[in-house]
């Protein structure tokens, strides 16, 4: 085996794939300017629209005003709440947004007052509307101040004072460092978005340079050359390779970018700090490194199986999806891998990539992930080696 011309397959492929636009388009325009440009405005259009429903004023119908007029006082007096008379058609006024929430007092609820009773009172509203939500937050708010107002008033004629009520405090204490939040915001999302993004970025060049260069008649140009087939399978792979981890490198800047914009659909959360040690950073390529190597080998073994490009994209739909089955198993909260199951390609890798993210090193777990996808990689590797060599599936129609 010579490195040299694995050298010379590497840089072909590489060109190749480089002077094709579809590539920088989905290398660098998509990543670094879609994705920021999507979240932001995503995130902008979001918060646009939840000031607009903080604002307007919510709309209340109230069944029985006049059996709690100190109630009534109470949510006419605050600021962002629109007290309209009952209608017998509510239901469809509150279907059609036309008014925001229904409260309903009932008949009894002075003499409830006046006999320490408990009262019911019953709230109407629409949980797929944001207004109607905000018209239910705001009325349990103006409720819950008059519930505290009658509270002192029958300790005050027991001559008790507030803090009877509360016989204990907790003060909570959270210990949790800036990095550790950072790492555990990081874990939920970022493994997944890695998986995706090599897979995403390995499959337009792996395909293309095996069937597409079968459908476009070029391969047989290498077929008579003095390289090997496996130089020239590894060649074509170290292209893959280097062409996925920079779309994922490229991807998670875009991402990042849309992250630290002011309007991203993430927007900031407190405490966090954006700091990951180099010895994490170590730990992470080390582990992303087979899973670069094992996409980039099994994409270059279907591309080379399959006839034509159409062929080979209806091969590796399937295997994407399962990819990203495996990667929203990995942001699930309290899922947790065990033993035989860090052999898992893929699933091994996100849980890793979770585990160090939260400042967790279990190097039975590094190690098994690492050698777990080397071996499959190799494997695919030799898989994609004995098909380059049969005439029958490079050439047949």
């Amino acid at each position: 085996m010579s490195w040299k011309n694995i050298k010379l397959i590497f840089i072909k492929e590489l060109v190749g794939t480089i002077r094709d636009k579809r590539t920088i388009i989905a290398m660098i325009i998509i990543p670094l300017i879609f994705y920021p440009l999507l979240f932001t405005g995503i995130g902008y259009f979001s918060k646009v629209g939840s000031m607009k429903s903080e604002e307007a004023n919510s709309k209340i119908m109230i069944y029985g005003a006049e059996f709690a007029p100190q109630l009534v006082k109470h949510l006419q007096d605050s600021e962002k709440i629109e007290i309209l008379i009952m209608e017998e058609d509510f239901s469809n006024k509150l279907q059609n947004g036309d008014i925001q929430a229904v409260l309903a007092i009932p008949s009894d609820f002075k003499y409830k007052i006046e006999q320490e009773e408990p009262i019911k009172l019953i709230l109407k509203y629409d949980t797929t509307e944001a207004k109607s939500r905000i018209a239910q937050k705001r009325v349990n708010q103006v409720i819950e101040e008059y519930k505290s107002e009658i509270i002192l008033q029958r300790l005050s004629r027991l001559d008790l004072k507030e803090e009877f009520l509360t016989p204990l405090i907790l003060q909570e204490e959270n210990m949790a460092t800036a990095e550790k939040i950072t790492g555990s915001f990081l874990a939920v999302l970022l493994p997944y978005l890695i998986i995706i993004l090599i897979f995403a970025g390995a499959m337009h060049t792996a395909v293309d340079i095996t069937a597409g260069e079968k459908e476009r008649g070029t391969i047989a140009t290498l077929l008579v050359s003095q390289i090997s087939r496996l130089e020239i399978v590894l060649g074509k792979c170290f292209a893959v390779m280097l062409i996925s981890f920079t779309s994922m490198v490229l991807g998670l800047l875009g991402l990042t970018l849309a992250f630290l914009s002011g309007a991203s659909i993430a927007g900031g959360i407190e405490g966090m700090n954006f700091g990951i040690s180099i010895n994490t950073i170590f730990l992470l390529f080390l582990v992303l490194f087979p899973l670069v190597g094992l996409a980039s080998a099994v994409l270059v073994m279907v591309g080379i199986f399959a006839r034509n490009i159409r062929e080979a994209s209806s091969y590796i739909t399937p295997m994407y999806m399962l990819t990203v089955f495996l990667g929203v198993i990995s942001i699930s909260q309290g899922m947790e891998l065990t033993g035989k199951m860090f052999l898992v390609p893929i699933l091994n890798s996100s849980f890793v990539f979770k585990e160090l993210l939260m400042g967790k090193i279990y190097w039975d777990h590094i190690l098994t992930t690492f050698s777990a996808n080397t071996v499959i990689a190799g494997f695919a590797l030799l898989g994609a080696t004995r098909l380059f060599s049969k005439e029958e599936v490079l050439f047949r129609s």
